[in-house]
């Protein structure tokens, strides 16, 4: 767990619930035995954030049937570290408070040594909890009930010894057949993944070019009213972008974090396995030299039995997974062609669009030059009415071109799917 990252968020930024977890075992049923979670002294690492930026003077408390075991304050970068004494597993609730801002709860929290803890506050008032469940307490019981089936089971174990060895040699011939199968299979699979993902880079290629292309088209013939009112609506958007970030961050970690609090909680669930794991073996030690030598043999029959079965299922698996991944090659080549088709006929709209775009800007040097002279009377009424007459026809007749090209675009996207 050391230099482990842990972010603790909420959901409740974007109105959505997340309700605490309520944990049916008392506090007693986590310390049942001593030598499941021994005394110790653990420290972490807390980080306050908001909006990405460090929060200075959060409390940080470390709170246990109402106490405080440990407390402090973050500094100036947002950070500070908490030391509990004599800590043996218990569960705990970890508190982030500041003045501003909502407080946020973790219970049935259980501390790792060298973990980091991460925060994103929402400002407003109130608390918002957040519940972890654990099973350490189940362990202890667990181990006692399989030592006793452990010891019931070693009788029978004994009669099927020597039919078990003779099954593992079976078993291994069985095994490397198959394995040999699997790894033909494998590097059939990786050159036809290899061509697959060649294809569809060449495409996502073909796609972002043709994207630009779209755009370019799209915005030629936009309309000046469309895009007054969408600037207006980004305008509108501005002021409520400080507390929607604040939202968003503090929900996108919300389940992330309950996650790997419970993490946290199931490595003391290990450490209690493992003691429980180390009776077991204490109690196998005690019985006899044959019994234990025909619980081995049968162990390893089941064992070869079990691999010789996985790696039959693992060439099959490897056979379609092949044929898959060829299948998916050639449909990823289809589509390229596809794409590099559109994009030609796309680059022939562009350019036409662009040819478009010199003539009027023709029109608009001979539309000033005619403003110049009518300003300054240097004109006559009816040749200026002409001249004018035939700059907005010209216009008009570019207008039409659009018009074409943009249909042109409507039908081109749509024969290829591009809607």
């Amino acid at each position: 767990m050391k230099n482990k990252k842990i972010a603790l968020l909420t959901t409740f930024a974007l109105g959505m619930s997340l309700s605490p977890i309520v944990n049916a075992n008392n506090e007693s049923a986590f310390i049942t035995e001593k030598n499941i979670l021994e005394a110790k002294s653990v420290s972490i690492k807390v980080n306050v954030t908001y909006l990405g930026k460090p929060v200075e003077g959060a409390r940080v408390e470390i709170i246990n049937n109402g106490s405080a075991l440990a407390s402090s304050v973050t500094s100036v970068d947002g950070q500070t570290s908490i030391t509990v004494n004599d800590y043996n597993g218990e569960e705990t609730q970890l508190k982030v408070s500041k003045e501003g801002y909502k407080s946020q709860v973790l219970t049935g929290f259980i501390l790792r040594d060298g973990s980091d803890y991460e925060f994103s506050l929402v400002r407003g008032t109130g608390e918002i909890t957040t519940a972890v469940s654990n099973n350490v307490a189940e362990i202890s019981e667990k181990s006692k009930e399989e030592i006793q089936a452990l010891e019931s089971k070693k009788e029978k174990a004994e009669e099927k010894a020597e039919d078990a060895k003779s099954e593992v040699k079976e078993y291994k011939e069985d095994a490397a057949d198959y394995k040999e199968k699997t790894e033909a299979e494998k590097e059939k699979i990786a050159a036809a993944k290899k061509a697959a993902e060649e294809e569809l880079e060449e495409s996502k290629e073909a796609a972002e070019k043709a994207a630009m292309m779209e755009k370019q088209l799209e915005e030629s013939t936009a309309n000046e009213a469309v895009r007054k009112e969408q600037a207006e609506k980004r305008a509108e958007s501005i002021s409520a972008l400080e507390e929607q970030k604040a939202k968003e961050a503090a929900a996108a970690a919300a389940v992330a974090a309950k996650k790997e609090a419970e993490k946290a909680a199931k490595e003391a669930e290990k450490e209690a396995k493992e003691e429980a794991k180390a009776k077991e073996e204490a109690a196998k030690e005690k019985l006899e030299a044959e019994k234990q030598r025909a619980k081995e043999a049968k162990e390893a029959a089941k064992a070869e039995k079990e691999r010789v079965k996985e790696e039959k299922a693992a060439a099959k698996e490897a056979k379609a997974a092949r044929k898959a991944a060829e299948k998916e090659a050639k449909e990823a080549e289809k589509a390229a062609k596809a794409e590099e088709k559109y994009t030609k006929k796309l680059s022939k709209l562009v350019r036409s669009q662009e040819k478009i775009a010199k003539k009027r800007a023709k029109l608009d040097k001979s539309q000033e030059k005619l403003d110049k002279k009518i300003e300054k009377g240097k004109i006559e009424v009816e040749e200026a009415r002409e001249e004018q007459n035939e700059i907005n026809e010209e216009h008009k007749e570019l207008d039409e071109d659009l018009k074409e090209i943009a249909e042109d675009l409507e039908a081109l996207k749509k024969k290829y799917g591009k809607d």
